[in-house]
C-alpha cells in the first residue's frame, strides 16, 4: 500500500533576511493542488482545491496543523498578492482568515486574532484607478458597485489581484467553493513510518509511529484512504494491545478515531455512540465500552488506546493536543450502525479485499455464510449492498459457488456448480435445459466452463442488473457475508449467559 506521507505533503523553503519582495520563492517543486513559500517564520500554503469557507477552515487546522491565512498588515497581504502573481496554479481568488457573523454584526470583519479589517467608503477600490494610486491604501475592497450582494449574505474574506501583484480583499458568500491559503508556523518535518499490521474481522489495522495530534494524525489517515481506527470487538483490541506491546519500541499509548463533544462520543467514521453495542461483536454490554471509568467520563476531549497498566488496553479520554503513535484502519465492512437487511437476514458488505477463500472463511467466523442468490429478491439486496444511492458502488464481489468437474467410466467430463455452505447445485442455462423444473436461474454470463475460473464473482452492472460468472479463486476482491437475524440474536444471548 502506498502511504502520502507528511514529508511528501509539506515543502519548506529557506530565507533570507531580505525585503518582503525578496523573501518568497517561487517552491522548486509542486503539485497542480498545492504550492508553499515562507515569509517572517510563517508559511502560507496555496490550496488549489475548491472549498466552502468553513471546509477550508477545517483543512488547514486537521491536515495543515494552522489556520486560515491572516493578512492583517499590508506587508503580508502584498507578500500574498505577490506569490498568487508568480504562481503556477490558476488562481483568481482564495480564502483567507476574515469573516463576520452576520451582515448585522457590529463588529464588522474581522481577524482570527480580534484585529479588525476595515470596510469602509474609503478602502474601497475607485473604478476609475486605472494607473494603480488607490493601491497603495490598506485594506482595499473590491468595488462591489455592479456586483449584487447575494441573498445569503456576503460574510466570508477572500483576497484577489489587482494590476497584477495589488492586493484586493472581496466580502463573498461562505457557502461559494474557492481555493485558500492556510498560514501556519515554521516547523520541522514530522516522520511517520509504519510500524505494524493487525488483521481482525472488521478489518485491517495500521499502527504508525510519528508523533502527531489527534487532528493531525486523523487527517494522516484520511489522506491514505483510511480512518482513525474503530475498534468494535474484545478480540480485536487484545490483538492490538498484544501488538502494541511486542512492537520495538513498546508503545503505551495511540489515537484512535472517536472524539467527545459536551459528553457525546462518537466514531468519527460512522458518528456512531462508543457507548452503543457494535453490531457484530463478541463482547457483552457489561464489557462494552472498555472505557476508564463509565462513571468518571470527561466532557469532551480525544480518544487513545492506553496499555499502561492493564491488558487487554482500554479506551482513555486526552486532550486532543497530545502528540502522540497513532492507529488508522481500512474497515472490512459496511459501517452505517445497522446493515442493509431484510426481514430475515443482514447483508453486511466486507470492504477488504480478499482470495474467494478466505471470504468464504471470513463469513463462517461471523457466524454467517458467503452470500448466494437463490431468488430474484436476493440479487437485489446483494446489488443495493454492492452500491445503490453511493458515490463509489462495488463492481464486483465473491458469491457462494464452486465449479466442480467429474469423468464417468468414459473419460466423459460432466461441469456442475455448487454452493458449498448447503451443499446445493446452482442453475446453470447449459446444465439444466427444463427451466420448468427450477426454481430460480441466476443471471448468467455466457461462457465455456474452465477450472481456472471456478470461484462464484457476481457483477453489479447498470442500477439494479446483476451478471454472473466465474472468476480465479485468488483474485482479491470485495464479498457480502449474509447473517441470519435469529443466529445473530442467539449469538449475542449466548455470549451473555455465558458471561
Amino acid at each position: 500500500m502506498r502511504l502520502v506521507g507528511f514529508s511528501i505533503l509539506f515543502y519548506y523553503i529557506s530565507i533570507s533576511q531580505a525585503s518582503f519582495h525578496e523573501q518568497y520563492r517561487v517552491p522548486k517543486t509542486c503539485t497542480e493542488k498545492w504550492e508553499s513559500y515562507v515569509y517572517n517564520n510563517k508559511e502560507y500554503i496555496i490550496q488549489n482545491l475548491g472549498l466552502t469557507w468553513e471546509n477550508a477552515k477545517i483543512l488547514c487546522r486537521g491536515h495543515q496543523n494552522g489556520t486560515l491565512a491572516i493578512l492583517d498588515t499590508k506587508e503580508k497581504a502584498e507578500f500574498v498578492a505577490e506569490i498568487l502573481s508568480e504562481s503556477q496554479l490558476p488562481i483568481e481568488s482564495a480564502w483567507v482568515a476574515a469573516r463576520r457573523s452576520s451582515s448585522d454584526d457590529p463588529g464588522g470583519y474581522r481577524w482570527p486574532n480580534g484585529v479588525e479589517l476595515p470596510r469602509t467608503s474609503m478602502d474601497i477600490l475607485s473604478s476609475s484607478d486605472s494607473e494603480g494610486e488607490g493601491t497603495k491604501h490598506f485594506p482595499l475592497w473590491l468595488n462591489r458597485t455592479h456586483v449584487p450582494v447575494p441573498e445569503g449574505g456576503a460574510d466570508c474574506v477572500s483576497v484577489e489581484r489587482v494590476h497584477h501583484d495589488h492586493p484586493v480583499f472581496v466580502d463573498l458568500q461562505c457557502l461559494l467553493e474557492r481555493p485558500f491559503i492556510c498560514e501556519r508556523d515554521i516547523q520541522e518535518d514530522i516522520p511517520v513510518k509504519e510500524m505494524k499490521v493487525v488483521r481482525c474481522h472488521s478489518g485491517i489495522y495500521r499502527l504508525f509511529d510519528g508523533r502527531l495530534d489527534w487532528h493531525q494524525a486523523a487527517a494522516y489517515c484520511v489522506l491514505n484512504k483510511m480512518s482513525l481506527a474503530n475498534i468494535g470487538s474484545m478480540r480485536c483490541l487484545k490483538k492490538l494491545g498484544m501488538t502494541m506491546l511486542k512492537t520495538r519500541p513498546s508503545v503505551e499509548t495511540a489515537w484512535i478515531g472517536a472524539r467527545g463533544e459536551l459528553g457525546h462520543w462518537t466514531w468519527v467514521d460512522s458518528g456512531v455512540n462508543i457507548f452503543q453495542l457494535p453490531a457484530y461483536t463478541d463482547a457483552t454490554g457489561v464489557q462494552w465500552p472498555p472505557i476508564r471509568d463509565r462513571s468518571d467520563v470527561k466532557q469532551s476531549g480525544c480518544l487513545q488506546l492506553d496499555r499502561h497498566a492493564t491488558h487487554p488496553p482500554i479506551f482513555m479520554e486526552a486532550r486532543c493536543e497530545r502528540k502522540m503513535r497513532f492507529i488508522c484502519y481500512q474497515s472490512g465492512q459496511i459501517n452505517l450502525g445497522q446493515p442493509l437487511s431484510d426481514d430475515n437476514r443482514y447483508y453486511v458488505l466486507i470492504r477488504q479485499r480478499l482470495y474467494w477463500q478466505h471470504a468464504y472463511d471470513n463469513c463462517l467466523r461471523m457466524n454467517g455464510s458467503l452470500a448466494s442468490i437463490d431468488s430474484s429478491d436476493t440479487l437485489t439486496q446483494l446489488l443495493l449492498a454492492m452500491g445503490e444511492d453511493r458515490d463509489e458502488p462495488i463492481k464486483h464481489i465473491w458469491i457462494s459457488g464452486r465449479l466442480n468437474m467429474s469423468k464417468d467410466s468414459f473419460d466423459a467430463v460432466t461441469y456442475y456448480w455448487q454452493n458449498p455452505y448447503n451443499g446445493r447445485k446452482i442453475h446453470h442455462p447449459l446444465l439444466n435445459k427444463d427451466s420448468s423444473l427450477m426454481s430460480y436461474m441466476p443471471p448468467w454470463l455466457e461462457e465455456e466452463f474452465s477450472m481456472d475460473s471456478s470461484c462464484l464473482n457476481l457483477d453489479r452492472q447498470e442500477h439494479l442488473n446483476g451478471l454472473v460468472y466465474g472468476m480465479p479463486c485468488d483474485t482479491p476482491q470485495y464479498s457480502i457475508c449474509v447473517i441470519e437475524k435469529a443466529l445473530r440474536q442467539a449469538t449475542i444471548e449466548s455470549t451473555t449467559e455465558s458471561s
